[in-house]
């Protein structure tokens, strides 16, 4: 039950923001960019214990902080921006559910803000953001970090205006989500200098292949003993008792195979994107995804650092659509169907896996109001939880 409806939710839900950020596209009407926003609020905000962190914002918004004044708030462990929509939603007596609404309309704002002025861009970021799975198993858990992301995605725009004290302030507002942010703090600085660093196909993908290899040795404790303190800092700090734990799964399937095929392809074809693209605020989207695929491979499977690190690996959705646009815009040559051959195979294997697995994890879609399947979903997150 819950894995079928999953399949057609997320399908259905990838296909109106494909079809009607097309529309929007092809008609000029913004209005119509708006449809794609609201059902993924609809959707995601509206959930019932998808993702393993759902529950423990549940505890937060009904017990831990219940009760709360705002300084008292201020002297917990949490940050100053997901505080005060707690502390707003209190105001308003709103329903649990309403707190998701209100932090999943954030992720999908920023995010559309972020990539508006390419607007014919847009419909594939949308399909590639629910078929890679990143919006269900990654902005369904750790969701201040990924509100921390989408602000800092849409800050990026004014690293190439050159706009310091904008950037500053989106930041700021970023960092008031989850401090963790602050590995992004030098981003300015680099690109107001430069505006790209990884420009060479053939480096790329050297630098690539020595990623898969280095996670064969399994260097995440030589690593954790360097960055401890930076760890702490960021915020992780639950994690690092465990870090013994937190071995590297090196095990490569048809998943990672195909994820590694279409990211060599894009970087083979990445002078010729960049070109066809000529942005700067592409070059930056550019360089943190080549960042994010080779930390994916170096901290193979290890929470702790995937997690540090999901900003860098948050970009291969952006790139992925970025890159499909690409080559549909091209004369349909043996080269150009090979690109989209990949990508769609790579995003068709990652959306299998995440669909035939959601009855063993907490993927699976159900609604809050489907209190009929509270309980299975209840039992799904204790298994998974007793089996870390």
């Amino acid at each position: 039950m819950i894995r079928l409806q999953s399949l057609l939710v997320y399908t259905l839900l990838a296909i109106i923001m494909y079809f009607f950020a097309k529309k929007a596209s092809l008609m000029q009407k913004a209005s119509y960019q708006m449809i794609p926003v609201i059902a993924f609020i609809l959707v995601f905000g509206l959930r019932y214990s998808v993702g393993i962190d759902w529950e423990n914002y549940r505890e937060i918004y009904e017990e831990e902080l219940f009760g709360m004044t705002f300084k008292e708030m201020l002297e917990t462990r949490y940050e100053i921006g997901f505080l005060s929509i707690v502390y707003l939603c209190y105001i308003f007596q709103l329903p649990t559910y309403m707190l998701f609404v209100c932090l999943a309309a954030i992720q999908i704002i920023f995010l559309y803000l972020a990539l508006k002025e390419d607007h014919g861009v847009l419909p594939y970021v949308y399909l590639a953001f629910i078929f890679s799975g990143i919006a269900i198993f990654g902005f369904c858990n750790v969701m201040r970090q990924n509100i921390a992301f989408c602000i800092f995605l849409y800050a990026l725009k004014f690293v190439r205006d050159r706009k310091f004290i904008h950037y500053v302030l989106f930041y700021a507002l970023a960092f008031c989500f989850h401090k963790s942010v602050i590995i992004l703090l030098p981003c300015y600085f680099i690109w107001s200098i430069k505006s790209a660093i990884f420009n060479r196909p053939i480096t790329q993908i050297s630098i690539f292949i020595a990623s898969i290899i280095m996670s064969l040795s399994n260097p995440i404790q030589h690593i954790f003993e360097y960055l401890e303190s930076i760890i702490i800092l960021m915020g992780f700090e639950g994690y690092i008792d465990s870090v013994e734990d937190l071995t590297t799964n090196s095990y490569i399937g048809p998943t990672r195979i195909t994820l590694i095929l279409a990211y060599l392809i894009i970087f083979y074809h990445s002078q010729d994107i960049k070109q066809f693209f000529s942005s700067k605020l592409f070059n930056q989207f550019y360089d943190l995804f080549f960042i994010g695929a080779c930390c994916y491979f170096i901290f193979l499977g290890n929470m702790m650092f995937g997690r540090i690190t999901q900003y860098f690996t948050n970009f291969s959705f952006i790139i992925f659509g970025y890159a499909l646009y690409y080559y549909f815009q091209q004369p349909k040559t043996r080269t150009t169907l090979i690109g989209i051959a990949a990508i769609s195979l790579s995003l068709f294997t990652s959306y299998s896996n995440l669909i035939v697995k959601c009855d063993k994890n907490t993927d699976g879609y159900v609604s809050y109001f489907q209190k009929d399947l509270h309980r299975q979903k209840d039992m799904q997150r204790t298994i998974m939880l007793n089996n870390r």
